[in-house]
């Protein structure tokens, strides 16, 4: 993934109120050019794999075929002040004990460094957080601006290569997935990944890694960088990035490596900063890896590939299914004095 540089900037007034948490739901709108049989699968089983598994995750993403590398991702990232996007985590009535862990190790590593910034979020983590739609940018099929909820308002448009050299595998197609061929939903669940919250504001491409949510704040991170760490208390920090190999998710302080034994991209090789080193062709494969694996990664999701994205996930705002059933409409309270809210136009490209 490749993370451009700001092209637009949108300043909305950020509301503080309480905002009802409901069920989440992933929805893709399809292009005409993606098959019904495609698009049915995508609303169905790919998306029913983020419903059945995270309680507030809701994306509404349209969806193409394009000129790109593998896949890329058009959307707007937006901000929130880091006290506020903490408060959010904290007011959450139905915190696990990965995420009780998470908000341990925010206190204990990042308020030192962060507390008077702000992080970067996308659309589905602001409303998963319980920001108001209204506070946060969405983009249009044309990749403009609008405000989420509103007609032709999309969290993220997603475009699919349509590079006749570059052949997608369907699952739902059946038959054995050709030697050069990629699996087309697997690409678009790493896409979903990222719509929702698991991409990083650090660029990697050119001579040195760069992070352009410094367009928020000089050494802002993005809400996953919160958790980024090389050994155990020791958390990266945006304003010292490290090239160092080895670097992972942590939930925990840097204890445990949270992503399933993978490591992050740290290279300046053009990838993004938060996907993981690939161990293609032998594996063990991830949604989230830094580049597709052709012949190899027929059927791979977010569900059979060791949990990676569904702990990180988790661990930045999405809630996983409790054993009692909440209130209904329960009121997630926002922090008060949010200010103003600003979002920049951001491309991932695989």
């Amino acid at each position: 993934m490749i993370l451009k540089n700001p092209l637009k900037l949108a300043l909305l007034l950020a509301l503080s109120s309480a905002v009802p948490a409901f069920a989440g739901s992933v929805t893709y709108t399809c292009a005409p050019g993606v098959a019904a049989a495609t698009c049915t699968y995508l609303n169905t089983t790919v998306a029913g794999m983020y419903d059945s598994t995270f309680t507030n995750a809701n994306a509404n993403i349209y969806i193409q075929y394009g000129t790109t590398g593998l896949a890329s991702t058009e959307t707007y990232l937006n901000d929130m002040s880091y006290s506020a996007y903490v408060a959010a985590l904290t007011a959450n009535p139905d915190k696990d004990a990965l995420q009780i862990s998470a908000l341990s190790a925010l206190d204990t590593y990042d308020a030192g460094p962060y507390g008077t910034g702000n992080v970067g979020i996308t659309v589905s983590l602001g409303e998963a957080l319980g920001v108001s739609a209204a506070s946060l940018t969405g983009i249009t099929s044309t990749n403009g601006s609008c405000t989420p909820g509103t007609s032709g308002c999309y969290n993220a448009v997603i475009t699919v290569t349509n590079d006749a050299g570059t052949p997608l595998y369907y699952d739902n197609l059946g038959g054995p997935e050709p030697s050069d061929a990629y699996d087309y939903y697997a690409t678009v669940e790493h896409e979903t990944d990222e719509v929702l919250g698991a991409s990083s504001c650090i660029s990697t491409q050119g001579v040195s890694l760069t992070d352009p949510c410094n367009f928020f704040g000089a050494g802002t991170p993005s809400a996953v960088d919160l958790y980024r760490y090389s050994g155990s208390g020791s958390l990266i920090l945006d304003s010292s990035l490290s090239t160092t190999t080895g670097a992972y998710f942590s939930y925990n302080g840097g204890s445990t490596n949270g992503a399933n034994g993978f490591v992050y991209n740290t290279l300046s090789n053009g990838n993004d900063y938060a996907d993981f080193v690939n161990n293609c062709p032998g594996g063990p494969l991830s949604v989230q890896d830094a580049e597709g694996c052709p012949g190899a990664d027929a059927g791979l999701s977010i569900l059979n590939d060791g949990g990676a994205e569904v702990n990180i996930l988790n661990a930045v705002g999405y809630d996983l299914p409790v054993s009692e059933t909440p209130e209904p409409c329960s009121m997630v309270l926002l922090a008060s004095g949010l200010g103003a809210m600003a979002a920049f136009k951001r491309r991932r490209k695989a």
